[in-house]
């Protein structure tokens, strides 16, 4: 029995420190992991600092990196696209299949009130601050994500 429990103590405690793929999001002090899936969407809504509309970026996130997916946008203002696919609803929408790397960056004031999902679920909502959101695939042990999850 006591043999048993040292093997399962064991095989926990390899498994804690077995990594596995990651998104990382950092928003100033802040760092947040979470578990990735082989082909996760991540999307990014926010207000855009000019126009004061909404605007959606999607990605697609695997182990092999951040690739842009989709744009969607209200107003033809300040760094906006001025071409686009289609319309849907209020949106112009551009879809795009652009390999961004592992990492990417966003620049926050409070005005844009930004929102991160991965697959769906919100794991992000910016503070009432300004600052850099980072975005990171890389491979971490399961134990960074359970004691780094927000």
């Amino acid at each position: 029995m006591k043999k048993f429990f040292l093997f399962f103590l064991l095989l926990i405690i390899i498994m804690l420190f077995f990594p596995v793929s990651v998104i990382g999001i950092e928003f100033n002090d802040t760092r947040c992991y979470y578990f990735l899936s082989s082909n996760s969407t991540l999307e990014i809504d926010y207000t855009h600092s000019v126009s004061l509309t909404k605007v959606v970026d999607t990605y697609r996130v695997s182990k092999d990196g951040i690739y842009a997916f989709q744009e969607k946008w209200q107003e033809f203002l300040a760094g906006q696209p001025t071409n686009f696919d289609y319309r849907a609803g209020e949106f112009y929408v551009k879809n795009l299949n652009i390999f961004l790397g592992k990492s990417w960056e966003y620049w926050f004031i409070p005005v844009n009130n930004a929102t991160v999902k991965l697959d769906g679920k919100v794991i992000f909502i910016q503070p009432k601050e300004e600052g850099i959101m980072k975005i990171e695939i890389r491979r971490a042990p399961i134990l960074v994500i359970i004691s780094r999850r927000c």
